[in-house]
């Protein structure tokens, strides 16, 4: 049976395979991240055990799932690791201790790699000076118009030939040197998201991060509009903190957003207290930014999903706002007690 790119091997040959790459160098570990993710983690860890160049282990962390999660790892020859659920930077802190790879590749537990990920990531990490691969990140779910959407927005659709060196990169398709976290050090466990960003964006200042287009997983996104929400709020308030630790940079977050945020609740204020010459100008400054995108993306790529953005046009201006409070989070003293540590 055929799952995605990538075919449904035995336990039998998956053990074998990774038996056989054991004497191999450098040692592959795999690390998952997972919780509460009976609908996709099969395919996720099936993805990793089935790879051209097999890993020598698979290793989940499992946030205390409750939904017949841990029944499905039992299927499988990966190694488990349970943490209490403390959030994303945690969980892969875990992942890294336990780990033992000389390369950690890291992939999300709603996403599947296609069959070459750990092989071609290898060869780019045979070049000394690259301490960390990326690739594409492309939409499985297209079923769903919000996924299509948010992957739309995000430039998760077409895919550029070329590799070139990157400043960020996701976990969620990732794979480094296990020596660069003795140099620059662990993710940062105090970020609500964005642990990722910050990891990589420290990496990338001294050493170099390369994206390959060889390089490829392909994820679920968020399925529904409620999911995508919270998603939403918490990256905001991560940005938020990774603007108190690093100052701002536009490559966290677009600073249009909250400045839209912004002038959208002063249309409101001043319409409510009838400054009407200008709330209707101000409300007209919006609608001019909302029809220009709807209008380009429409063009780009012609789909109905682009409807969307009438709604989280308004929804992330005003939860971009969340900003603010990351970044008073991350100026707090208990932040900053822990960070200096890291």
């Amino acid at each position: 049976m055929m799952l995605g790119n990538f075919q449904e091997v035995t336990n039998s040959s998956w053990k074998a395979g990774v038996m056989a790459s054991a004497d191999e160098e450098p040692k592959v570990s795999v690390v998952i991240l997972t919780k509460n993710s009976a609908q996709t983690i099969s395919r996720s860890i099936e993805s990793a055990l089935a790879q051209s160049r097999p890993p020598d282990e698979v290793l989940i962390v499992d946030g205390s799932s409750v939904d017949g999660t841990k029944d499905i790892l039992g299927k499988y020859p990966v190694r488990i690791v349970e943490e209490p659920g403390l959030g994303f930077g945690h969980a892969r802190n875990v992942g890294l201790n336990n780990a033992s790879g000389d390369v950690i590749f890291f992939l999300d537990s709603d996403c599947y790699a296609e069959l070459l990920w750990i092989d071609n990531a290898l060869k780019a990490l045979q070049d000394p000076e690259i301490s960390a691969v990326t690739g594409p990140t492309l939409l499985w779910n297209k079923e769903s118009m919000v996924a299509r959407f948010l992957a739309f927005v995000r430039d998760r659709v077409e895919v550029s030939k070329e590799s070139r060196l990157v400043a960020i990169a996701p976990t969620m398709n990732l794979a480094l040197r296990k020596s660069v976290i003795q140099r620059i050090g662990m993710f940062d466990p105090t970020l609500v998201r964005g642990e990722d960003t910050d990891l990589t964006y420290r990496i990338s200042r001294k050493e170099k991060i390369l994206w390959d287009p060889n390089v490829r997983i392909w994820f679920k996104g968020s399925p529904t509009f409620w999911k995508a929400s919270r998603k939403c709020v918490n990256h905001f308030i991560g940005m938020g903190q990774l603007f108190a630790k690093h100052g701002f940079k536009k490559l966290f977050v677009s600073s249009l957003l909250p400045i839209r945020g912004i002038l959208l609740i002063l249309t409101i204020a001043s319409a409510l207290l009838g400054a009407w010459p200008l709330a209707p100008g101000m409300a007209a400054v919006l609608l001019f930014d909302l029809t220009y995108k709807i209008v380009k993306m429409a063009l780009k790529y012609r789909d109905s999903c682009i409807i969307y953005y009438l709604v989280f046009f308004t929804w992330w201006s005003l939860t971009s706002l969340a900003v603010f409070w990351g970044f008073f989070l991350g100026r707090s003293k208990a932040y900053k007690k822990i960070n200096s540590v890291l």
